[in-house]
């Protein structure tokens, strides 16, 4: 099932292209899902999933379906020396971590998070992946040398300066530059200097197929050096500025360079000539960060302006996952399509069938006309076309249609009987329908009529492993090892019984605490149950409108201010705690610890509970459809938002209308 996971990535990476020179220009997906907008490096691993290393943001892991973020913060304070992160590298199935503050390792089987406690608790500006499998990392002006166990084998101690960069050539030499100038390559256990004949210091470097290399510097562009000589050849085409990055193509018939305000493309040969891409550098944006090459030879480029990419010869294409509401837009923009998209895919012939959130259409390449196939076809969230010809179509409800030969039929075997959304939807290599829905997936058989399921459930976070055997295998979980260990003698001794009781003590007060919560979040919520105050446009809103009168004054006030921030900023999905307390001028822990003793709520919920407010308003109102107000109240995901809304209102949005009011319904949490 590892084909499929990478699949669905691959699927969702939805591309604006722009073709040039065999090339085109992607934007890299769920980029308004990290942590931090700045991006200082990204890359692909084995599994076909995109890490982002970010600046303040932590680590991001986007598997096509969800991005999973792991970076310190008040619950997890040591997870991380510093969520600033630099670079990135994949060792056997681990995740090597350079941060500002050390280098940690994240195992892909379990996701634990340790610190490399052999490397010095500074910056850490380069990690690179050895032909052999050892893994070099450089901090504090040594180089560590780690072999493919993540066992410390050497240290290389760098003179006078700080080691910038690492590289190693076709000839299994291990090079390096140096922060404030200079060249060294390893020989035997130490780390020498190398002839520089320049006085623009060399920042970075890239092998050429004749022996030689070319090299970044900090003036003099692109040189390309001779290593046995100590020599340099200028480069007339890309002889000038200052050069960040260097990344060979796949093919090895280019060179890709990062400049500060660009990105450049060069053919090798014994001069770089430089590539006109104008129809793609219009829309690679500014800022270049650090590059890196998929498995499908793509150069992933880093922007620190929040908008990184992808540039190669193949594209890529939706078949009906989850769109969020950038892409949807992408979409509509690049195919000029009369509205926005809830769901794509692709017929063999390439035209774009897709949703509108209240009928399905269907748009040739080479026609400017939309044609209507099923109309009043409600809140499909997922697409996709099977080998026989058959569009499949999911809601947000879990209903599923088949459509074939002009007749649409209920497929009411493999539909949800939970009423669990479907968020995604494709056939795998033997033919089959794989059904993702918000917690678990399914794959349907439609000759045989038969159904496999494979879920896991923790904490309201939903995850999703499979793996895809042979056609006449099974799924199943994996067994954990249970390890039975006698009881120490210790444990019996009088202090322990002390501990004991301390433990007992903290639990009560714990649980004491939990109830003080729970009581003031049913307070928060019958509050928010009574009907809400006219929405205005003008910023001067009233202070009466929008004051908790259930609660004290000073906490009222502070409330008063919060809810009116997420309501100024309600149909913006991307609108966070942290802008929360900037705007309310306290830090993200304030913010925390007040919104909780006032509400019993975290600030997530808060700001998702007032949303859930004004959805109810908009579905009274009867002006929009149920995806439409999603999309109003920030809800980029309509299959989460319909989830939300039925846990507190204990009814779908879709049955919740002008008869129904706040007061019929008993609130409940709302899930996280």
């Amino acid at each position: 099932m590892q084909n499929i996971i990478m699949a669905i990535l691959t699927w969702l990476l939805i591309p604006l292209s722009l073709a040039a020179q065999g090339q085109k220009y992607l934007k890299l997906p769920n980029q308004e899902l990290l942590s931090s907008s700045n991006v200082l490096f990204v890359m692909e691993d084995s599994e076909g999933c995109l890490w982002y290393a970010t600046e303040g943001g932590g680590v991001c892991r986007d598997d096509g379906r969800q991005m999973d973020i792991f970076r310190s913060d008040a619950e997890r304070p040591e997870l991380l020396g510093s969520n600033n992160v630099g670079c990135l590298a994949e060792a056997n199935h681990h995740i090597i971590i350079g941060t500002f503050h050390g280098a940690y390792a994240l195992d892909k089987n379990d996701f634990n998070i340790r610190r490399l406690e052999e490397v010095d608790d500074k910056r850490v500006d380069d990690i690179l992946l050895l032909h052999n499998g050892d893994v070099l990392l450089t901090a504090n002006m040594k180089v560590y040398r780690f072999d493919s166990t993540l066992t410390l084998r050497a240290t290389y101690i760098s003179p006078q300066k700080y080691v910038a960069r690492l590289f190693e050539d076709g000839n299994g030499r291990i090079w390096a530059t140096q922060w404030e100038g200079g060249l060294l390559y390893l020989k035997g256990d130490s780390l020498v200097e190398a002839p520089w004949p320049l006085d623009a210091a060399p920042t970075v470097l890239a092998d050429d197929s004749a022996g030689c290399l070319w090299v970044g510097t900090l003036g003099n562009g692109i040189v390309r050096y001779h290593p046995d000589k100590g020599s340099v050849d200028l480069q007339p085409q890309a002889g000038q500025g200052i050069c960040t990055d260097l990344k060979r193509s796949a093919s090895g018939d280019r060179l890709y360079a990062c400049t500060i305000d660009r990105l450049q493309v060069y053919k090798t040969g014994e001069e770089l000539k430089a590539i006109t891409l104008d129809s793609i550098m219009d829309n690679v944006p500014m800022a270049m960060g650090r590059m890196s090459l998929d498995h499908h030879g793509r150069l992933l480029v880093a922007n620190r302006q929040g908008e990184s990419f992808a540039i190669g010869n193949t594209l890529l294409w939706n078949t009906g996952g989850f769109l969020t509401t950038q892409y949807a837009d992408s979409v509509r923009m690049a195919r000029q399509l009369s509205s926005r998209p809830t769901a794509i895919t692709y017929s063999e012939d390439g035209t774009l069938w897709f949703s509108t959130g209240k009928d399905i259409r269907r748009k040739a390449q080479a026609s400017e006309v939309e044609d209507v196939v099923l109309p009043d076809t409600k809140d499909v969230a997922a697409m996709t076309f099977s080998a026989d010809g058959t569009l499949w179509l999911g809601t947000i409800f879990g209903q599923l249609y088949r459509y074939k030969d002009g007749q649409l039929t209920t497929d009411s075997y493999a539909a949800n009987e939970h009423g669990d959304g479907i968020i995604a939807m494709n056939t795998d290599s033997t033919g089959r329908l794989v059904i993702v829905y918000d917690r678990y997936v399914r794959i349907y058989d439609t000759e045989r009529h038969t159904l496999r399921q494979q879920s896991r459930e923790a904490d309201g976070v939903y995850c999703i492993e499979l793996q895809e055997t042979m056609p006449d295998g099974r799924w199943s979980q994996p067994e954990r090892d249970i390890i039975v260990e006698l009881v120490p003698k210790w444990l019996t001794s009088w202090w322990m019984w002390c501990v004991y009781l301390l433990v007992v003590i903290g639990i009560v007060a714990l649980a004491i605490y939990n109830y003080i919560l729970r009581r003031q979040r049913d307070k928060f919520l019958e509050m928010m149950k009574a009907p809400a105050p006219s929405h205005t446009t003008s910023e001067e809103t009233s202070e009466s409108q929008t004051t908790p009168s259930a609660l004290e004054p000073q906490g009222s006030l502070l409330l008063q201010k919060a809810i009116a921030q997420v309501e100024k900023n309600l149909s913006n999905d991307q609108y966070t705690v942290e802008e929360l307390s900037n705007d309310l001028c306290m830090s993200r822990m304030t913010l925390y610890r007040k919104i909780q003793s006032l509400t019993g709520q975290k600030p997530t919920e808060f700001i998702r509970t007032i949303r859930l407010r004004r959805a109810a308003e908009l579905l009274r109102e009867g002006q929009l459809t149920v995806t439409e107000v999603s999309y109003a109240t920030g809800f980029s995901s309509v299959s989460y938002f319909s989830r939300c809304f039925r846990t507190m209102y204990s009814v779908p949005p879709t049955q919740f209308g002008k008869e129904t009011t706040a007061d019929d319904r008993a609130p409940s949490e709302i899930p996280n």
